[in-house]
């Protein structure tokens, strides 16, 4: 799937935030707008097309001077509902510093 259809469903309602992507945001202080925040503007940084997955990397507004970027890993298996199965704020440690697109390490 392509990001502009992607975000065509999300736009029209047609999405879950699965329980993993809740517990993130819980954990560390986004909300589920930021999610869908940083799909609409973010691009895909890594693609799984076995597990008709996708990592989109976005940013996302916390205040009028606070900007920061959000990994989201959204599903397309199903014919109509996009999944967001996990959100999280990417690790500096693991993702190249800004804007986290690229991993210092491959992905086994």
């Amino acid at each position: 799937m392509d990001l502009e259809t992607l975000r065509n469903r999300i736009k029209a309602g047609y999405y879950l935030v699965k329980s993993h992507a809740i517990q993130h945001a819980l954990k560390e202080g986004f909300e589920h707008k930021h999610i869908i925040e940083a799909i609409l503007n973010g691009k895909i940084i890594e693609e799984y097309p076995a597990e008709q997955r996708m990592l989109i990397s976005g940013t996302i507004t916390l205040t009028k001077k606070l900007t920061i970027y959000l990994h989201i890993v959204c599903e397309y298996a199903d014919s109509v509902y996009v999944e967001v199965v996990t959100a999280y704020l990417p690790d500096e440690t693991q993702w190249e510093f800004p804007p986290f697109r690229r991993r210092q390490t491959k992905r086994k």
